[in-house]
């Protein structure tokens, strides 16, 4: 992950609407990078960079609403914050709940946006500094072996080791020598923290 200077990417194919936002937000001190479509957009942008994009729903080429399933297919976690015109507010509602993180009608009141913006940059932190942890977490439990992986999901279920070793069908000191390493390699000390260690590494 490159948590560098966050990016606020401008999609819309208005030149004067794009540069009007690009100003604004240099001036609060924000760094911008305009595209004039979609597929630009696609094209150049880099997804590791984070940051939050501003969209326009309405657009030559692929449409903001376009744009928005294509990033959800592939995983984007940026925020969007869609910008509507009075007649699209029903369709960036829409957007919303379908997992944007806001929308405002065009030209936004520019204390709205920067209070969205800077709202949107911080759950992108948020989310990727999440996402760090628990791949920190994955190469952690990757240091298991393949015998350890399969025992410590039955601990962290808070099985005695008789039972994990009938589940498993291997002898109960086999079971606690695992016990032992698992709790060993992952720096835990009971079932409870290796519940919440495989629950957080699972969750991004």
């Amino acid at each position: 992950m490159k948590l560098l200077t966050p990016i606020i990417r401008i999609v819309d194919d208005d030149k004067t609407v794009s540069d009007s936002l690009s100003f604004f937000l240099n001036l609060a001190g924000l760094q911008t990078r305009s595209f004039s479509s979609a597929e630009g957009f696609l094209r150049s942008d880099d997804p590791e960079r984070l940051g939050c994009l501003i969209l326009d729903v309405r657009m030559e080429g692929m449409t903001g609403i376009e744009l928005q399933a294509e990033l959800k297919r592939v995983g984007s976690d940026l925020p969007i914050i869609f910008l509507s015109a009075h007649g699209d507010i029903e369709m960036a509602v829409s957007c919303v709940e379908n997992g944007a993180f806001n929308f405002l009608v065009k030209p936004p009141d520019p204390d709205k946006l920067l209070d969205l913006v800077s709202k949107a940059v911080a759950k992108n932190k948020q989310v990727r500094r999440e996402k760090a942890y628990a791949e920190s977490l994955r190469e952690q439990f990757e240091t298991l072996t393949a015998a350890e992986k399969k025992v410590s999901y039955q601990i962290a279920k808070g099985l005695p080791n008789s039972r994990i070793a009938e589940i498993l069908e291997i002898s109960e000191r086999t079971v606690q020598s695992h016990r032992a390493n698992i709790f060993a390699k992952l720096d835990l000390e009971n079932p409870v923290e290796l519940n919440e260690f495989l629950r957080e590494m699972q969750n991004s």
